[in-house]
């Protein structure tokens, strides 16, 4: 598997997300008030296959240069926060992109690949998590997902901006923890 196919993929799907979720200078409150989840508590956040994830802040890990952040307001939606580092290895200070996804839908259809374990850049086994899409509350674009739970407090995620960009990801190369 090529690292550079995976990096290549991965930025162009998270530079497509934030440049959708850009602000302009001139742009009101309206907008900003777009791009806020404000949720109301069901409990839990979605349930992937048989695992409901809570409805919390999970946090990524460093992948080709960013992390995610999301945190479920309830069982469909999340605010969304990608961080982008100057480096692969994420350190220093980010910049920092946020957007409210809603809609966020989880479907029967199974996605099994494996796990991309960054730390040694090496695939583990496979595994069998969901499609799932999203939507951006400020601009109804759709966040195209394959999620992983590995249990309540741990999923493991890959995105992209299209259907056909998701399809020919490899591996769920994100893994997110609760914090």
């Amino acid at each position: 598997m090529g690292k550079t196919l995976i990096y290549f993929t991965l930025i162009v799907g998270i530079t497509a997300i934030i440049g959708a979720c850009s602000k302009n200078e001139d742009d009101d409150t309206t907008t900003s008030n777009l791009l806020t989840c404000t949720g109301t508590s069901t409990g839990s956040g979605p349930t992937i296959g048989s695992v409901a994830l809570e409805e919390a802040t999970y946090l990524s890990t460093c992948f080709g240069g960013s992390k995610v952040k999301m945190e479920f307001k309830n069982n469909s939606s999340a605010q969304y926060t990608s961080y982008a580092y100057g480096d692969s290895s994420c350190s220093g200070t980010p910049s920092e992109s946020s957007f409210c996804l809603e809609s966020i839908t989880v479907s029967s259809t199974t996605v099994t690949k494996p796990v991309y374990y960054v730390d040694n850049s090496s695939l583990g086994d496979n595994v069998t998590g969901y499609a799932t899409t999203g939507t951006g509350k400020h601009n109804s674009s759709t966040l195209y997902m394959s999620i992983y739970a590995e249990s309540t407090s741990v999923f493991w995620l890959e995105q992209a901006s299209d259907q056909a960009t998701l399809d020919s990801n490899t591996a769920y190369t994100y893994k997110f923890t609760k914090q």
